[in-house]
């Protein structure tokens, strides 16, 4: 196989609703904290509508990396709502039904 061969689908699991975390973000203060929990495969959910645009976009570019390199990945829920969870947690019914039920659609 080349260098750039299909990577493996992650298999579903599941984490329970009680583990999931929101948080209502104004700045950038807590990044690392938010880092922190995506690293140890906590799922959350952060709210920028208090937020300036360039605190929001700081928060979302650093955890983009963090996710990128554990294997996870941000959902839009909404405008200024981010599900922030490793695949396979994403693929578990608890994260889809979630995402089913609050994503806004269009």
């Amino acid at each position: 196989m080349g260098l750039f061969g299909k990577k493996k689908k992650s298999d579903a699991t599941d984490v329970d609703f009680d583990d999931l975390k929101f948080y209502r973000v104004q700045d950038s203060k807590e990044i690392y904290d938010y880092a922190e929990m995506v690293m140890h495969r906590r799922p959350i959910v952060l709210n920028f509508t208090d937020c300036l645009i360039s605190e929001a976009n700081e928060v979302l570019l650093f955890l983009t990396g963090v996710l990128y390199a554990c294997d996870g990945e941000i959902v839009k829920i909404d405008d200024k709502i981010y599900l922030m969870a490793q695949k396979s947690d994403l693929n578990g019914p608890t994260l889809k039904k979630f995402i089913a039920d609050y994503q806004k659609k269009g």
